[in-house]
């Protein structure tokens, strides 16, 4: 008692008037004493203030057990949180009373409440009004005017088709053309590609005498992903079309190691490569000569020195350094170095001041234009604010939708926006289980089921293909929501070959929807895409700005929307703080325009726009429910989202908390009736429960090769009533410490895991 007085500061207000004679009696079974108050006692008011200068928001926050006496004579007591606790657990309080209680029930009321929160409308985020950093995309100079050969400029004017010069194009190339080594950064679609490939290009073809196979690697690009290092090798091999003495390749994972040996040992000029397959060729293959290189570029470099790259972009740097060693220092054998980016991070900063020789630094923003006026050394370099730049022809948006919601919802955005005209859709996933995940059930849901007669359907499982006359296809494509529509998956656990499948397919493709992670956001250009949807938010802010410039590239106008729930409304302020322009897209109107849609070409007695939302969301549900292979799927694919929204960076983990957020809904998002406690207990490497589940019920198993669905005789696996959809905050937290962390890199060497010598 002592302990706890000497934690109070008792002030002295005036004293408290006297009250009549009253009896407060407590519960005497625990052996308590019985006290009465037999007269009238003077009372001071004592009030409990922490020690030291605290703000009165946090005096208000924590508050100790105070027994209170009510007039009635009840004892009462006040609780709180304990004062050790951190502000991230007041973060907890807060989110928890943001989310719905739990609702499991498919039908009955529970369809009643899934479309009352389909009605309810979010309060309006009230963001800081400041500017976007505005940055012009072309210039007003033209090809012609570059100090280039005649040949490059008919070449680039007949093979690439292009006439004017972007802003970043006119300021790099003069510069690098005179040898300068350089730091550029521009927005994304602004052509950086083209901006040091030219001048590496017009070097190369000056060199006299010719340089030739036998000559070995002249130059170096270093690139984070495959598909980037395709792309960029398909542009430097047009660039070379008038000069075929010089030999580009490229070296990426997913190719067998012969093969790329025997590349190198035939000689190749410029070699463009991913980090980790040209760490791996520097130590095994003898055949790979650096002391002859002259340029070395390092695109996307804010992405290298991402997710354990900084040790592979080192050794990179070093081994090409020491293969000058013993030789002249003189300008003939400078190494003349580029760093290209679309956002300026403090790694790209330091990475330029270490490699980077009196360098120039290109920027195109009107932000930083006063700084690059007088920035000309690595020391001034580093003092460059941080910029982010997004094209200004892009409609940024988010949408605040209920976890449980999710699903349903980006369903009807990609219907919607196929009805409306044929469109390109990008979706970024967090996790390659996630995209596994909705590229198979979206294929099944929205391009292969009938829709509009009832939940069930037995003529779902056939194919449009296998009908027997041209009505009976008619009225199957009328009765499937896209019948026809591609959809394509694409990460880093694909072979090289279904990558660039995909790849190819999806830039000829006139109307499709890309379903991928991280590995498709840098570089990557992919034209005339409609539409790019983050369906679970980026962990650093660089990955938003790069998967937002998949759209709107080159000066065309592209749209982007970003999913949230109530709980994470505060990074969308962060992002308004960081300069971005984003406006709200009211989620209801989608599941509205997408019951519209449904009310006008089904027949059907329900008037409610929303109730075809809810159906949507029991299709997903019974569908995961009787398929093996989905449900697996499905429960992988929550193991790697809650592992994923485990490890945001501190900078954000006061806006994703992992254990403010209703874990159910979640499961729910993904079709999911199991508890997240029995979803967390799955092993990914265990099929036991897959055949024969504990009601003995069966799922009917896909058949890939054809794409039908066969459906095995047996009840689906009924729904456990009566049980919560939430588990233990420490059970959570130690199943994330347990389990392998999956937002590894999606950029990795290609190779496969080494193997353990056996033990004699």
């Amino acid at each position: 008692m002592d302990l706890m007085l000497s934690n109070f500061i008792i002030d002295e207000p005036p004293q408290v008037t006297s009250r009549p004679v009253e009896k407060v009696r407590t519960d005497t079974r625990k052996g308590e004493v019985s006290i009465t108050f037999t007269k009238t006692q003077p009372t001071k008011v004592v009030v409990a203030r922490k020690r030291g200068n605290i703000s009165n928001d946090a005096e208000g926050a924590v508050r100790k057990k105070v027994e209170k006496i009510s007039p009635g004579g009840d004892t009462q007591q006040s609780t709180c949180l304990p004062s050790t606790d951190q502000k991230l657990n007041g973060a907890v309080i807060a989110k928890k009373k943001q989310q719905p209680k739990s609702d499991v029930s498919s039908n009955g009321a529970g369809e009643a409440k899934q479309i009352e929160l389909l009605k309810t409308i979010p309060p309006k985020l009230q963001l800081p009004q400041l500017p976007q950093v505005q940055e012009k995309l072309f210039s007003e100079q033209s090809f012609t005017e570059l100090d280039i050969h005649p040949h490059s400029k008919k070449n680039i004017d007949d093979l690439l088709n292009f006439k004017q010069l972007t802003m970043v194009q006119s300021k790099a190339i003069p510069l690098l053309l005179k040898g300068n080594d350089a730091l550029i950064r521009a927005q994304t679609g602004s052509g950086k590609t083209l901006a040091y490939a030219l001048p590496l290009v017009e070097s190369l073809h000056e060199v006299r005498p010719q340089i030739s196979r036998s000559d070995g690697v002249r130059a170096v690009i270093i690139v984070p992903t495959r598909e980037l290092a395709v792309q960029t090798y398909e542009l430097v091999q047009k660039l070379l079309k008038p000069f075929t003495w010089i030999v580009p390749g490229y070296l990426t994972g997913g190719e067998k190691r012969k093969t790329e040996k025997a590349r190198l040992r035939s000689g190749l000029n410029i070699l463009i490569a991913t980090p980790g397959r040209f760490c791996d060729h520097i130590r095994n293959t003898e055949s790979l000569k650096l002391d002859g290189i002259r340029w070395l570029i390092l695109d996307e470099a804010d992405r290298l020195l991402e997710l354990g790259y900084e040790k592979d972009v080192k050794e990179i740097i070093d081994a090409i350094h020491n293969g000058q060693e013993g030789k002249e220092d003189n300008e003939r054998n400078k190494i003349q170095t580029v760093l290209l980016s679309a956002t300026l991070t403090a790694s790209v900063k330091e990475l330029a001041g270490l490699t980077l020789h009196e360098p120039v630094f290109v920027e195109t923003s009107e932000v930083n234009l006063s700084e690059t006026l007088t920035t000309n050394s690595a020391d001034q370099l580093l003092n460059v604010a941080e910029c982010v730049s997004i094209p200004g022809t892009v409609k940024q948006r988010y949408a605040i939708i209920q976890p449980k919601l999710r699903l349903a919802t980006l369903s009807a955005l990609i219907v919607n926006e196929q009805r409306m005209k044929p469109s390109k859709l990008l979706i970024f996933m967090a996790t390659q289980d996630l995209v596994d995940f909705h590229c198979g059930v979206m294929i099944e849901v929205l391009t292969l089921q009938q829709f509009g007669t009832g939940i069930e359907n037995d003529s779902s499982d056939v194919e449009p293909d296998m009908c027997n006359d041209a009505d009976e296809q008619k009225d199957f494509d009328k009765n499937v929501l896209l019948p026809g529509l591609k959809f394509y998956k694409l990460h880093g656990r694909m072979t090289q070959i279904e990558r660039s499948s995909v790849f190819q397919s999806f830039r000829k493709a006139k109307a499709a929807v890309l379903i991928c992670t991280d590995v498709a956001a840098r570089g990557i250009d992919i034209p005339l895409v409609d539409l790019v949807v983050q369906y679970h938010a980026p962990q650093i802010l660089a990955d938003y700005v790069h998967r937002v410039g998949r759209t709107a590239r080159a000066g065309e106008s592209g749209k982007a929307l970003l999913f949230i729930e109530p709980s994470e409304t505060e990074f969308v302020k962060y992002l308004a703080n960081k300069h971005i322009r984003i406006q709200e897209q009211n989620a209801n109107g989608i599941i509205r325009c997408f019951g519209q849609f449904m009310n006008s070409e089904k027949k059907s007695k329900s008037t409610s726009k929303e109730h075809w939302a809810v159906e949507l969301q029991h299709r997903y549900e019974q569908l995961i429910n009787k398929e093996t292979e989905l449900f697996d799927s499905a429960r992988k694919a929550f193991l790697s989202w809650v592992r994923y929204y485990s490890n945001f960076p501190k900078e954000l983990r006061n806006i994703f908390y992992i254990k403010a957020i209703h874990m159910g809904h979640y499961a729910k998002s993904l079709g999911l009736r199991d508890a997240p406690k029995e979803l967390l207990q799955f092993d990914n490497g265990t099929k036991k429960d897959a055949v024969a589940r504990k009601d003995g019920s069966q799922r009917r198993t896909l058949n890939t090769k054809k794409g039908l669905s066969n459906r095995q005789n047996g009840a689906s696996r009924p729904m456990k009533q009566g049980r919560k959809n939430s588990f233990g905050t420490k059970n959570l937290m130690d199943f994330s410490n347990r389990s392998r962390v999956l937002n590894t890199s999606e950029f990795d060497s290609g190779l496969g895991p080494s193997r353990k010598k056996l033990k004699k």
